[in-house]
């Protein structure tokens, strides 16, 4: 039992894990283990060679694994060689082995064996950047604008970023639905008919016809096959042109935190293996926090970029990157919380040698402005920087310049009216640029972001999730009318003051005594404890719903905005949670 634990708890260091097998993810389908051993071919007729897959080459996987994937003579194991997932995927996957069928392995056979999968059975970058909001585990996020059939039939018990880290072929797919109702019975009954079979109908064959005869859930599966298969033009593309992608050297991060603003500083990043990194963090926010971490990465398949790092006081984020096809930059979340709810926006440029501009502060300029002083980050300005090195578009002059480092130049720029306000690329030399800076002329409005908070109660049987809040100074756009699509925003208001009001939902509401605090200055909502509470009427919950409200000066005019936050109970029951990998002496519980 240590050892299967153990194993458990140390798949990674670096990629963010999960325990609780979810619909969406499974090795076996309804007929149990055995059903492993040799996968079906697609079609009855179709010679079990002729099914086009990805050999399994790895010792380790073999040992471990054979028992249950019969490998045949071509180096094709069940189940395994007709899928391909994320690192979160097959580490679930994994997990669901031990948990379930008693496979026993140590903590670094289980890294090689998530690394593994990975890097041969992985995703290409365009389809690992489809689900990767999964993957960064963001909590504010919306799949409304997916097909509503795949909605009903999928997002009930997890979301569409599952099924968008996997792609397998025709026959992975419709076993999926056995597995569905092998594991997960209550699907059926909370989706009504969405999974009920086919087969014995001969609607269960996927494609058009099966499309047009099964159930809903048949004909989910079977957009899935054609949308998301197991061979595709970009995997293609990816497998022949693999090679270890070179990242270190030091990288300029940018980025965004709700309360602390944009930041900006370095990340140096020194290989000690083959895709694999230490890394030194070094960046300050736009309210003067100072960051300064050290930690470990992972690069799975070339893109996918997992790590780990931890500041002097031991908090630990977790990192979520995607590389770009030029490997020039890394985007993605670092995200920390009970719930992963506190979350970094980052993103790395990497030092080419060349004049490029990564940042610019104070990059709203309000017209006509006369010696606005604009401070630009990026790599290799030369000494010798003139005016007319900048390009800033018609009605913007560049009246100085001050070169304060190689990587640090202060312009002061004049502005006048127009009315072409709005963004404005700001090029140097022969370099186009991708960043901006924001002409307006009046500030019209603030918003709220997130319109619609969601915070937890806890700190008793629970973990509390807390919320945060920031404020925007938005402009009306060129239609001249404020709350329309054309609005755009200018900047993040980071001395706004906040409260909460009541949001009335039946006579005499009193959520606003009960359920929590709002921090004034930052705009942090922290909940209160979980559990009955005596004093509110019948022994209530401190759950809720209230205002979330900013009071805000710019620009000489006073605003006003509010949101909405719903205060609602625990989650109880959080098979994903990834606290659980970091207590290594916690047993295994098998009836979870």
């Amino acid at each position: 039992m240590r050892r299967t634990t153990a194993a458990l708890l140390a798949f990674s260091s670096f990629i963010p894990l999960t325990i609780g097998s979810g619909p969406g993810d499974s090795f076996q389908d309804q007929a149990g283990r055995g059903q492993g051993r040799g996968a079906r071919s697609q079609d009855p007729e179709e010679k079990k060679e002729d099914r086009p897959g990805i050999p399994v080459s790895s010792v380790l996987i073999n040992d471990h694994c054979a028992t249950c994937h019969e490998e045949d003579d071509r180096g094709m194991m069940g189940r395994i060689s007709y899928m391909r997932k994320s690192p979160e995927g097959w580490s679930m996957s994994i997990k669901r082995m031990v948990r379930l069928y008693d496979v026993v392995i140590t903590p670094e056979e289980a890294r090689q064996m998530v690394r593994y999968l990975s890097n041969e059975h992985g995703l290409a970058r365009a389809e690992a950047e489809r689900g990767l909001y999964e993957s960064e585990r963001r909590v504010h996020w919306s799949e409304q604008h997916h097909d509503q059939e795949r909605l009903q039939a999928c997002a009930s018990c997890h979301s569409l970023g599952r099924i968008l880290n996997q792609q397998r072929d025709a026959d992975e797919w419709r076993q999926l639905k056995a597995t569905h109702l092998a594991y997960f019975p209550v699907a059926r009954q909370s989706i009504g008919s969405a999974f009920s079979s086919s087969n014995r109908r001969g609607g269960g064959q996927g494609g058009a016809a099966g499309a047009n005869r099964g159930s809903l859930g048949d004909r989910v599966l079977a957009q899935l096959a054609e949308e998301l298969p197991l061979i595709t033009d970009e995997w293609k593309k990816w497998s022949v042109n693999r090679r270890e992608v070179p990242l270190a050297g030091t990288w300029t991060i940018t980025g965004h935190e709700v309360g602390r603003g944009d930041l900006l500083g370095e990340v140096s990043l020194t290989r000690v293996a083959e895709d694999d990194y230490e890394t030194v963090w070094d960046f300050e926010f736009q309210n003067g926090d100072r960051v300064q971490r050290r930690g470990k990465g992972l690069l799975y398949a070339g893109y996918s970029w997992r790590g780990r790092s931890t500041d002097s006081a031991g908090t630990s984020w977790r990192e979520v990157l995607l590389v770009d096809d030029e490997w020039r930059q890394m985007k993605g979340r670092l995200f920390t919380g009970a719930y992963d709810e506190l979350g970094v926006e980052v993103q790395f440029h990497r030092h080419i040698g060349m004049s490029q501009v990564f940042a610019i502060r104070n990059r709203a300029i309000r017209v006509p402005a006369t010696g606005h002083v604009l401070d630009v980050y990026g790599e290799s300005f030369p000494e010798n920087l003139r005016a007319e090195d900048f390009g800033l578009g018609a009605g913007i002059t560049v009246t100085a310049v001050d070169r304060l480092s190689s990587n640090r130049v202060r312009l002061t720029v004049d502005a006048v009216a127009g009315d072409d306000a709005g963004e404005r690329l700001l090029s140097i030399g022969a370099n186009k640029g991708t960043r901006t800076i924001l002409l307006y002329d009046k500030v019209d409005y603030l918003r709220i972001t997130p319109l619609q908070g969601l915070s937890r109660i806890g700190g008793g049987m629970a973990p509390k999730q807390y919320e945060r809040f920031e404020a925007i100074a938005v402009n009306r756009g060129p239609d001249d009318k404020p709350y329309t699509d054309d609005d755009y925003d200018i900047s993040v208001v980071m001395d706004a003051t906040w409260s909460l009001e009541e949001f009335p939902v039946w006579e005499n509401d009193d959520d606003l005594l009960y359920v929590g605090q709002i921090d004034a200055g930052t705009g942090l909502f922290t909940p209160a404890i979980d559990g009955p509470n005596p004093v509110r009427k019948w022994s209530a919950n401190n759950v809720g719903e209230v205002y979330v409200v900013a009071n805000a000066d710019v620009d000489g005019e006073s605003f006003k905005a509010r949101g909405h936050l719903v205060v609602t109970v625990p989650l109880y029951q959080r098979g994903n949670a990834l606290e659980w990998e970091d207590q290594p002496d916690r047993e295994v519980r098998r009836d979870r």
